[in-house]
């Protein structure tokens, strides 16, 4: 009898066991068609859709075709992959509500390849195959089309897999798909898109706004200065009407009279929540030779969603070498060419010149890398740019590398000014003349030589590479696993005006401190040993903000000075103020009526916009990618993440993390030695949890 009781509990226990098994297998299959019922877990949910894509997805104004050509028999180190691309793909088509379509083939026969050539331009790549007892070179594809109307966007092997190496063994792994197809859709969009399509599919309205010449102010103009800017707001409203009438129930327009609140001069154009403005012309001497088509065109695509957006840049041109001029060598590319090249995959990317002084109003953003010696004509720009609502990132370096230094293998840096100091400050931000080392940081690799002819390389501690480990407070670094700068300078912040947030986005650590940079001779930052192995430290340590955000409504740099666009004795010279001070009757002093008549050749408020101010520029450049290697990666999220920032509307931005290499976090000698006793005790207490079990076990099957 206790025999056959013991067999019936096991069986029990057998046949429970079953039931589970079989009912999970039994769910599993039920749901595995419904996308919805999975629960991503991962840290940075590297399997779902970024809250960006969905918003892409639920915004296409058309049906978008995504064909996938794999073929079956294909190398060893891709099939893993294609069920990858097949998964993601089926997110797609989920989150799109049936706009996304997508197709999956293998063409085989010459038939099949011969048209899918003539449709798509695509052939098959030869790679080589292995198998138990041949091998052999192969044609196979591995390829996506993303189509949209009469727009193709291809992606080949190349495009879709990266290859490294890990002990000798070839490794090959996707690319972030995430980003590639859903750049890749709203690129073939842009590229199909016109103003005029776009106009006649969106649901809201455009409101566009003039401020004309107020009566008071028409007297400070000579005639023929009168007579021109008629005529361009003749030739502004000709061009509204355009519009007007081929979309009535999305444009309205009002023209309303200039004052103090609506500066003379000013079209306005506001969608939804975004506003995007441009004057009419800034100097009322070259009213005639203002492109106002042109310049309500670029307003309009600024602020309409489906354009590819456009990214102004300002970068130091490389030194004049007048020896390499006269061999016939050409000169040297920007440092931040290649960061051009990168841009250019997500943006539109133009070079701008700020000299003569005019704001570049056909840019969605302005990036400035390393300004040098900034004159009151680019201050200017830059200014009048922030007061049409444009949005600026600023990378501004207190020294730079010295390259004749480091021909003879010493780093030093030589003092940078940037010339956006005083501006800068004026909004509540200061730049220290000093550069910023920190405990926290990343090592350098110093060459040693171990026997005459053998040179290892050796790392050494280099408290100028800051390290920042998972970085937080700001959505610009929010769930960036790791950045790092280079040389980086440190920022100040004060609160100067009441409108504007000023935030931290990357700090220090409280190990950090400041070296004062030489204004002549600069500084000398030449790693070495004994300065690695010293444990002085230099000045009081403390941690120092050295990237910022600016949000709000910002007060012109020039509200109280004249305009650098003013010729002396031209028509459009603002009066003289009065030195004695004298009131006319309305109670205005002569500096007043001065002010008020500069008005209407500069903007003196801004509507809502953003500035990301970092003080450091080593980082993004072509040093910053040979140095920081396969960190550079953190550098240019970093620069994609604040150039999306400064582009939202929304507050709840959020950034995506996919793709990017995982850093180990270090771990002290004290944080190992508790994991290691937590270790020993949790083990010793699941063996006894487990020796109670089956001692109990043992006596109920015994009684």
């Amino acid at each position: 009898m206790a025999v056959t009781k013991q067999i019936k509990d096991k069986l029990n226990i057998w046949l429970l066991a079953l039931l589970v098994g079989g009912n999970l297998i039994a769910f599993n299959y039920l749901i595995s068609n419904w996308r919805g019922a999975r629960l991503d877990l991962t840290q940075y949910h590297e399997h779902s859709l970024s809250p960006y894509t969905k918003k892409v997805l639920h915004e296409l104004p058309d049906r978008v075709e995504i064909a996938a050509f794999f073929s079956p028999n294909t190398h060893k180190l891709l099939k893993p992959l294609i069920p990858k691309i097949r998964d993601i793909l089926e997110d797609y088509v989920s989150e799109s509500n049936g706009k996304v379509s997508v197709s999956f083939s293998a063409p085989s026969s010459d038939k099949a390849i011969g048209a899918v050539f003539e449709e798509y331009g695509i052939k098959p790549m030869p790679v080589p195959l292995e198998s138990k007892y041949k091998q052999e070179v192969k044609s196979i594809y591995f390829d996506l089309v993303i189509k949209y109307g009469d727009q193709q966007l291809k992606f080949s092997l190349q495009d879709l897999i990266k290859v490294d190496e890990d002990k000798g063994q070839m490794v090959v792994t996707l690319k972030n798909m995430e980003t590639l197809l859903t750049k890749g859709i709203k690129k073939a969009i842009s590229s199909f898109s016109t103003l005029d399509s776009v106009l006649a599919n969106i649901s809201g309205r455009i409101e566009i706004a003039y401020a004309n010449l107020p009566k008071s102010l028409a007297g400070r103009f000579p005639a023929e200065n009168l007579k021109e800017i008629q005529e361009a707001e003749k030739k502004l409203k000709k061009e509204i009407e355009k519009y007007t009438k081929k979309f009535s129930k999305v444009f309205s327009f009002k023209e309303v009279e200039g004052s103090e609140t609506n500066e003379p001069f000013v079209v306005t154009i506001s969608y939804g929540r975004k506003v995007v403005g441009f004057r009419l012309f800034f100097d009322a001497t070259q009213v005639s030779k203002s492109n106002v088509a042109e310049n309500l065109e670029a307003a309009l695509k600024r602020v309409l969603p489906g354009f590819t957006k456009t990214v102004g840049i300002v970068m130091p041109e490389p030194p004049f070498d007048a020896m390499a001029m006269r061999m016939g060598r050409r000169p040297p590319p920007s440092e931040f060419a290649k960061l051009q090249g990168l841009l250019g995959e997500n943006y539109e990317v133009r070079k701008v010149d700020l000299s003569s002084g005019i704001p570049p109003v056909d840019v969605e953003t302005l990036i400035l890398f390393r300004p040098e010696n900034f004159d009151d004509r680019a201050l200017f720009a830059i200014d009048q740019y922030i007061m049409l609502g444009g949005r600026v990132a600023m990378f501004l370096d207190p020294g730079k590398l010295n390259l004749q230094a480091l021909g003879m293998n010493k780093l030093k840096l030589d003092y940078v000014k940037s010339g956006l100091e005083e501006m800068i400050s004026f909004w509540g931000v200061g730049i220290e003349d000093k550069i910023l080392g920190d405990e926290k940081n990343f090592p350098y690799p110093l060459p040693r030589e171990i026997q005459p002819g053998v040179v290892v390389m050796e790392e050494v501690p280099y408290s100028y590479f800051v390290k920042f480990e998972r970085p937080s407070g700001h959505p610009i670094v929010d769930n960036l696993p790791e950045m790092g700068l280079l040389w980086p300078g440190a920022l100040s912040i004060r609160k100067t005006q009441k409108a504007l947030v000023v935030k931290p986005v990357l700090t220090s650590s409280s190990r950090a401190w400041l070296t004062p940079l030489d204004l002549k001779t600069g500084l000398d930052v030449t790693p070495s040993r004994s300065a690695a192995k010293s444990s002085a430290a230099p000045v009081a340590r403390r941690s120092y903000p050295v990237a910022v955000a600016i949000s709000g409504k910002f007060t012109s740099f020039f509200k109280d000075k004249a305009s650098p666009l003013k010729k002396e004795g031209g028509a459009d010279k603002a009066p003289k103020a009065d030195n004695k001070g004298t009131t006319d009757k309305k109670g205005k002093t002569g500096a007043a009526k001065a002010a008020a008549g500069q008005q209407g050749e500069k903007l003196v408020n801004s509507t809502e916009t953003k500035v990301v101010i970092v003080a450091d520029a080593d980082f993004i450049s072509e040093v910053g990618m040979n140095i920081l290697s396969q960190r550079f990666g953190y550098s240019l999220k970093f620069l994609l993440n604040s150039i999306e920032w400064l582009q939202s509307i929304e507050e709840d931005f959020v950034t995506s993390p996919k793709g990017l290499p995982r850093p180990l976090m270090e771990m002290g000698e004290a944080k190992k030695s508790r994991i290691q006793h937590m270790t020993w005790i949790i083990s010793l207490a699941l063996l006894f949890v487990i020796y109670l079990g089956l001692y109990f076990m043992r006596r109920r099957l015994a009684s």
